[in-house]
């Protein structure tokens, strides 16, 4: 193979990643964080099918959350904007962990990759 038909197959198998990656975030849910306790309804089908039944989830005040799956994974995010760190976790493990080593300013829960492990 030529180098220009390397190069060629090189970017094609790229974008054809980056597309298939693509579906992945892209019905991720993020809730924001609101000043008084909220509660969040999970439809059976969220995370991409990987929830099965539907459920209500109580967050506290200042809470943000966010999480995505397939229909074999999920991960979570999630934030108090009083506090100094996000938390996540996800099927890949089974562990919450902090997602800073170090204190953040305004921690904000951002959409998580459902092959990663809630902190990216």
């Amino acid at each position: 193979m030529d180098k220009m038909k390397a190069a060629e197959v090189v970017v094609l198998g790229g974008v054809l990643a980056v597309t298939l990656m693509a579906p992945l975030n892209a019905n991720a849910t993020l809730v924001s964080s609101t000043p008084s306790a909220q509660t969040q309804s999970i439809s059976a089908s969220a995370a991409n099918g990987y929830v099965v039944t539907g459920f209500n989830l109580n967050m506290s005040a200042n809470v943000s959350l966010g999480y995505d799956g397939n229909t074999t994974q999920v991960a979570v995010q999630t934030a108090n904007a009083k506090g100094m760190h996000t938390f996540g976790g996800s099927s890949q493990g089974g562990s919450v962990a902090a997602c800073q080593t170090a204190s953040v300013s305004t921690p904000v829960a951002t959409s998580p990759s459902p092959t990663g492990t809630g902190c990216n």
